[in-house]
Parts: C-alpha cells; sequence; structure tokens
C-alpha cells in the first residue's frame, strides 16, 4: 500500500505530518480572522443562530460589569463596533463559503470580562485568552471547535505569542446538556493542542484554567 501523510496537530497546536500506511483525509475547512472583511459572513452565522447564547453576539467577555447596561440590547452594534475598530478577534471556520464555527481570542486589553476568577488563584493572567466557542448546529462532531482553536493558536504567534488561557467546561457525564453550557470548549480539546490545567476559575468546579505558552512566529 502506498505511503500516505496524515495532520496532526504537535505540541504549539500547529499542524504537522506523520508518514503511515492510512488514507489521506480531504482538507475541508480553512480558516479566517474574523476582521472588517469577514465580518458579513460571521453576521450570517450569528444571525441564523438568533444572536447566539440568547442574544450575546459573543459580547460577555468583551463587556466589563460597568459596561454591561449601556449595551443591553445592543450587543450585535456592539460587536460590529468592536470589529472595524480592530478590538475583537476570532478564528473563523470554513466550510467553502460559509463560517461554521469560531474561537474568540484576544488580549486581555480586549478581554476584560470575568476575570474575578483569577483573585482565587496563585496564577499571574495572562498575555491572551480565548473565551468562546461556537459551532454551527448543522456541523456538530465534525472537529470545527479544535479546528478554530487550533486556527486562534496560529494568530496568536503570529502577533508576537505569549501566555494564552482558555476555559474549558467539564461535561456532565451520564446527562444530557445543551451545546451552549460547552461555550468554553472542552478539557480534552485543550489537551490535545498542549495546554495544562492551572485548577479551578474561581469557586467553579465546572470551568478550569488551562495555560499554554506559544512562541512568536
Amino acid at each position: 500500500m502506498k505511503k500516505l501523510t496524515s495532520l496532526n496537530v504537535d505540541p504549539d497546536g500547529n499542524l504537522s505530518s506523520r508518514t503511515k500506511h492510512v488514507r489521506q483525509p480531504k482538507t475541508r475547512f480553512r480558516i479566517k480572522e474574523l476582521k472588517r472583511e469577514t465580518w458579513p459572513d460571521f453576521e450570517r452565522i450569528v444571525e441564523k443562530h438568533n444572536g447566539v447564547w440568547g442574544g450575546c453576539w459573543c459580547t460577555a467577555f468583551h463587556l466589563k460589569r460597568s459596561e454591561e447596561k449601556e449595551w443591553a440590547g445592543k450587543h450585535k452594534e456592539f460587536k460590529e463596533k468592536l470589529v472595524r475598530a480592530n478590538r475583537s478577534h476570532a478564528a473563523l471556520v470554513y466550510d467553502g463559503a460559509d463560517v461554521v464555527g469560531w474561537c474568540q481570542f484576544g488580549p486581555l486589553v480586549e478581554l476584560p470580562g470575568r476575570m474575578r476568577g483569577y483573585g482565587d488563584m496563585d496564577v499571574s493572567p495572562p498575555d491572551w485568552r480565548t473565551t468562546c466557542f461556537f459551532v454551527d448546529r448543522d456541523h456538530r462532531r465534525e472537529g470545527v471547535a479544535k479546528a478554530a482553536l487550533t486556527g486562534a493558536l496560529r494568530f496568536i504567534a503570529e502577533k508576537g505569542g505569549g501566555t494564552v488561557d482558555g476555559y474549558p467546561i467539564a461535561i456532565p457525564q451520564g446527562k444530557k446538556y445543551s451545546s451552549s453550557f460547552i461555550w468554553g470548549g472542552t478539557e480534552s480539546m485543550y489537551l490535545d493542542v498542549g495546554f495544562r490545567p492551572l485548577g479551578s476559575f474561581g469557586t467553579s468546579n465546572r470551568v478550569t484554567v488551562m495555560r499554554k505558552v506559544v512562541r512568536s512566529r
């Protein structure tokens, strides 16, 4: 049988090759960064899902407590304002012409929300955060979230690298749960791309802080 090359994720979250006697999987997803040019594609998937997470538009981590009331009911407007000012970042996963999921990432200055948990941990805050995942309801269990996380790490490396924290959610064993329950991704996905757990996020027993050092490219 002819030797073929399969794709793997190395400890830096990069795709690497390894020769095996296996069938070559067809590359399906493309990764683009959320920005002014890709906003219409992002807008389309969010509107398809009624604003995601009750109309959040992936703004929860952008907002400080003092800002939440000001932007209540105007999350789309707020998100678009940030994107057009280059103050909101995400790795968008495309299947053909459509976005089918994303991983939001950014430095602390862009994602200052929900930082209180660090007050109960003996660790310094990270340089970057990967805060939220979303996958189109028609494309779940296809590896979209992991493709998005890998893409986010690549963009972070291109922007100078540093420490990166993520917040995977513990999946309840033996119970049904909504996909919105795992907005932070899963621990196994983070482990696969080289993150290591730091501990529970504040008093939560469901959310774990995981960290990785990403080298600059």
